[in-house]
């Protein structure tokens, strides 16, 4: 129509690309619009689905105005993921808004409003691709009014509005309570539907089984209503469960983290449910602190799934052979009391052994970016609901990265601000991952302990004593926890004996003896060059497994040796070199070979012979 795009802001990578194809400037910043913006003379702004925070000088910059596009009906359906409140609410007739922006966001003057029908199938994704045809048409109609002088503008009715706040997620975090109306439980399916491809923000419809939750793929209203309890399973397919609500029955069908379908009967197995056994049944009360605990975990999900996207594990040296489908075998060393820590708090204690054991796994995996599993200090505002442990993630993902060259007391402080970190984010919601397409390929995460090695802190020894390893209540590793205890500033390890044994745990103990012994010392000193090993173990590896004189035939020259190890066995590997290798038949052929080729050259015995060569198997024949 004639205008000219000068720049965008945008966060989204596709329509990026599609700028940068357009020879269109792409802001990378708010800071970037607003010089852009000082620069250039600009008559519009259009917002059209904007995670960006602008602030008001940006607007006073356009000489025409700015128009943000909302995908529900102003004032009714203000805020964040209108369309699926909406298709909770079971809403029929439905809109899209264009108003503008002069002080609030959805709050100022429409402009333009068109209507959208909800069919009683739609889901989330489809009544958004309603919503944003619905917007095209309304954008030509926009610019059409902007051009010829002719808009109609009318004030928002603040009295009707209502706010739909980012962090609020539906009832009960979409578990299914099957003691409401079986029309309810579809809309809430429906509304948490975004299709395969989209991150879905608010959650995924989850039902309760026994301890824990299982992601429901589908739902569909059955026309029979069997009268059973709420809950009920009435039947057991291998696509789908019915089971009753409080009006008709639903067919539900069950998926993996994956997005792949269960068998609902070897799902019903795994559980020891048969047809007329009740699934749980969630109260008001219980809805309600599920609810809560995901809203305050709803404005974290950000930072956590940043740290997924840079997923990474350690690959932990002195691992043992483990057979295939070994089970878990875990144990516990004994408790270790480092000296000289009596003086500081149970916060810098705690932090202060962690800064050990960070070094230490620096130093003997060689990776300096580290991100491990960290188990999350209990919080009381999500006591005494044992299902919300099934919601909420037990372990998270703690990263930081060790300079070596930094000394002990630097090292401690980045330490200190990653666990002031931990501590504000807290955790998130366990189905996060699954609702991010992009970690989808990242197998690892569909685990409940993703990172092999791990860090639990506990208030004091006492409250981790009476917690059986076999519940794995206090495991943040998959293989390896470390656990600290901040009160009286002890630590232990828990392993998997299956894969590391005990005798190597006691060392990895003693190493961490020896650095925080000289870390005592001197904590300044570059951490690199802090001594890991104690006496005897050095001793060991510098002095004893160097004694390698052995009594052999003095009287028979090396070559004779030699071709009596070729004779006792031929085929057996001699030498390898990366990729070569050569038994001891054929490095005694390839010898003679060369020693016919010097003959023939005229070298006679005891006559010296030079050899340059690279390190690899011709310098061995040689």
């Amino acid at each position: 129509m004639g205008h000219v795009i000068r720049g965008v802001l945008c966060a989204d990578v596709i329509f990026g690309d599609w700028a940068a194809r357009a020879n269109i400037l792409r802001a990378a910043s708010v800071e970037e619009l607003s010089a852009l913006l000082n620069a250039e003379s600009v008559e519009l702004i259009f917002l059209v689905g904007n995670p960006f925070k602008l602030p008001a000088d940006v607007f006073r910059r356009v000489h025409k105005g700015a128009f943000n596009y909302h995908d529900g009906p102003l004032p009714r359906y203000a805020g964040t993921h209108a369309t699926s409140w909406a298709l909770l609410a079971q809403e029929v007739e439905y809109a899209i808004s264009w108003h503008r922006i002069d002080h609030g966001v959805n709050t100022d003057e429409l402009v333009i409003e068109r209507q959208v029908s909800i069919a009683p199938n739609d889901t989330a994704l489809t009544l958004n691709r309603k919503c944003d045809q619905a917007a095209i048409v309304g954008f030509r109609e926009l610019l059409t009014g902007l051009a010829n002088g002719e808009l109609s503008v009318r004030p928002q009715a603040v009295v009707a509005r209502s706010d739909f706040p980012r962090s609020r997620p539906p009832d009960a975090a979409g578990c299914m309570r099957w003691n409401r109306a079986a029309e309810n439980l579809s809309a809430m399916m429906r509304a948490l539907d975004f299709g395969p491809y989209h991150s879905n923000p608010l959650c995924l419809s989850k039902a309760l089984v026994g301890d824990d939750v299982v992601v429901v793929r589908s739902l569909e209203v059955s026309a029979r209503r069997t009268g059973c309890p709420a809950g009920t399973l009435v039947e057991i397919h291998p696509s789908h469960w019915r089971v009753a609500t409080d009006t008709e029955d639903v067919d539900v069908s069950f998926g993996s983290a994956d997005g792949n379908a269960l068998d609902a009967r070897v799902l019903a197995r795994d559980f020891d449910l048969d047809v007329g056994d009740c699934l749980p049944v969630l109260g008001d009360d219980q809805a309600r602190s599920i609810t809560v605990a995901h809203e305050m975990l709803a404005s974290q999900e950000r930072f956590w799934r940043q740290r997924f996207e840079r997923f990474k594990t350690l690959q932990f040296p002195f691992l043992s052979s483990r057979e295939a489908g070994a089970r878990y075998k875990w144990q516990s060393s004994s408790w270790f009391v480092p000296s000289g820590l009596a003086e500081l708090s149970p916060t810098d204690r705690a932090e202060y052994l962690i800064s050990a054991w960070l070094i230490y796994l620096a130093r003997v995996t060689g990776q300096s970016e580290l991100q491990l599993g960290w188990t999350p200090a209990p919080k009381s505002s999500r006591a005494g609901l044992k299902i919300i442990d099934a919601l909420v993630a037990s372990v998270v993902p703690m990263e930081i990265t060790i300079d070596l060259g930094h000394g002990f007391a630097a090292v401690r402080k980045l330490v200190a601000a990653e666990c002031a970190q931990l501590r504000e984010y807290d955790s998130f919601a366990r189905d996060l991952i699954a609702r991010c397409p992009s970690l989808g390929g990242i197998e690892l995460l569909r685990s409940r302990r993703p990172w092999p090695i791990g860090i639990t802190v506990v208030a004091n020894s006492c409250s981790a004593t009476g917690v059986s390893l076999s519940s794995e209540a206090i495991l943040s590793g998959e293989l390896l926890t470390f656990e600290v205890c901040a009160l009286d500033g002890r630590f232990r390890l828990h392993f998997d004996a299956s894969r590391l044994v005990a005798d190597q745990i006691d060392r990895i103990t003693q190493h961490l003896q020896s650095l925080l012994f000289e870390v005592a010392a001197d904590a300044h000193r570059p951490v690199q060059r802090i001594g890991l090993l104690p006496f005897d173990e050095r001793v060991y590896l510098l002095e004893e497994l160097n004694r390698t004189a052995t009594a052999y035939p003095s009287d028979r020259c090396i070559h004779e040796l030699f071709e009596a190890q070729v004779a006792k066995a031929p085929d057996a590997v001699a030498v390898v070199h990366e990729d070569e290798r050569l038994s001891y038949g054929e490095l005694n052929a390839r010898a003679n070979r060369l020693a016919h080729h010097l003959i023939g050259l005229g070298v006679k015995p005891d006559q010296p012979v030079a050899i340059c060569l690279e390190r690899g198997v011709a310098m061995v024949v040689g």
